[in-house]
């Protein structure tokens, strides 16, 4: 059986300043990876898979409220051809205690679809988030990509 190497996504940051705000820093630890894929099997990244879910981390004002907003991909391409891509309403979770937990977040099987709103811990916070893959059963090898952009601002809550 042939597989479908390096399946990566890129992810693209910005962050919105409400005015009298500190800045915030956003950090990926971890892009979306699917790694070595079979055509015609899908493959799911569960948002508690270290070094394969996306982790980011946002550091800012404690206790100051944030949204969080995701645009998500439906798939991820290569020159000419393209993998479907599928984020379910349970796919992210967000963690705002000093030493997040990512096999147990404190806020879990969160909508990567719906504004988020969390306030910011001591040591920030920290998001997760999963996905799925649907490769077509005739579908070529090589590296596939797509960008996650994740917006976080201030409320001013």
């Amino acid at each position: 059986m042939r597989r479908i190497r390096r399946l990566f996504i890129g992810v693209t940051l910005s962050f919105l300043l409400a005015a009298g705000s500190t800045a915030q820093t956003i950090t990926v630890n971890n892009d979306l990876v699917f790694g070595d894929m079979f055509p015609g099997v899908p493959k799911t990244i569960s948002k508690y898979t270290a070094g394969a879910a996306a982790e980011f981390n946002v550091r800012g004002t404690n206790g100051a409220e944030v949204s969080i907003q995701f645009t998500l991909p439906t798939k991820m391409t290569k020159i000419g051809v393209s993998i479907q891509m599928i984020f379910f309403n349970t796919d992210c979770a967000v963690d705002t205690r000093p030493n997040p937990i990512q096999a147990s977040p404190l806020f879990d099987n969160l909508n990567p679809w719906s504004t988020l709103l969390y306030r910011i811990g001591v040591q920030g916070l920290t998001i997760y988030l999963g996905g799925t893959v649907v490769p077509r059963i005739v579908q070529p090898p090589g590296a596939y990509t797509a960008d996650i952009t994740l917006t976080v601002a201030y409320t001013g809550a």
